[in-house]
C-alpha cells in the first residue's frame, strides 16, 4: 500500500470521526457525553494537523482544546445546578427543517471542496515551530496576550457565575 493511500484512508477516518462526533455533540441530550465526544472531535482535529505536518500545532491542539478547555466545559456542568425544565430548546424542536436548510448547503460546499486538484507542497515534519514561533512572539503578540486576557476574564465570569451563594 503506497503511502499516499494510507493518508487517502488516515484523512476519511478522521474526518468521518469529526463528523460523526460532532453530530453526537450536537443531537445527544446528556450534556456530559456530548463533552466527551467534543473531546474526541479535537482529537480527530489534532490528527488532521498530524497529516498536514503541522505536529507542533497537533499538540497545541491536544494540550488546550482536549485537555484545557474539555475539562473547563466538565467543570462547568459539574458546577451548574441541575434543575428539570418542562420545556425544549428551540433547536431540538426543529430539526427536520434545519436538515433541510443544512443539506443542500453541505452537498454544495462538498461539492467545491472536490473540485480542487491541486497538491499542497509538502512540508517537512517538525518544521512548522520556528514560522509558529516567530507568527506568534513578534508579529501577533498583542493580539495574543489581549486573547489571553479576554479568556481569563470569561474564566472569573464563569466562576462567578457558578458561585453558589451561603
Amino acid at each position: 500500500m503506497s503511502y499516499d493511500l494510507v493518508g487517502v484512508i488516515l484523512f476519511a477516518v478522521l474526518a468521518i470521526g469529526i463528523v460523526g462526533a460532532g453530530i453526537g455533540v450536537v443531537l445527544l441530550d446528556r450534556i456530559t457525553a456530548s463533552a466527551l465526544l467534543m473531546a474526541f472531535t479535537f482529537l480527530n482535529v489534532a490528527g488532521m494537523f498530524v497529516l498536514l505536518g503541522a505536529e507542533t500545532i497537533a499538540a497545541f491542539q491536544v494540550l488546550i482544546y482536549v485537555g484545557a478547555i474539555t475539562v473547563l466545559i466538565l467543570y462547568g456542568v459539574m458546577f451548574t445546578p441541575q434543575r428539570e425544565r418542562a420545556y425544549a430548546l428551540f433547536f431540538q424542536t426543529q430539526w427536520p427543517w434545519a436538515a433541510l436548510v443544512v443539506a443542500p448547503l453541505g452537498i454544495g460546499v462538498a461539492l467545491v471542496g472536490l473540485s480542487f486538484r491541486d497538491r499542497a507542497t509538502a512540508v517537512p515534519a517538525g518544521g512548522d515551530l520556528d514560522a509558529l514561533a516567530t507568527s506568534i512572539f513578534r508579529d501577533f503578540a498583542f493580539p495574543f496576550e489581549v486573547a489571553s486576557v479576554l479568556l481569563l476574564a470569561a474564566m472569573i465570569g464563569a466562576i462567578v457565575l457558578v458561585r453558589r451563594d451561603d
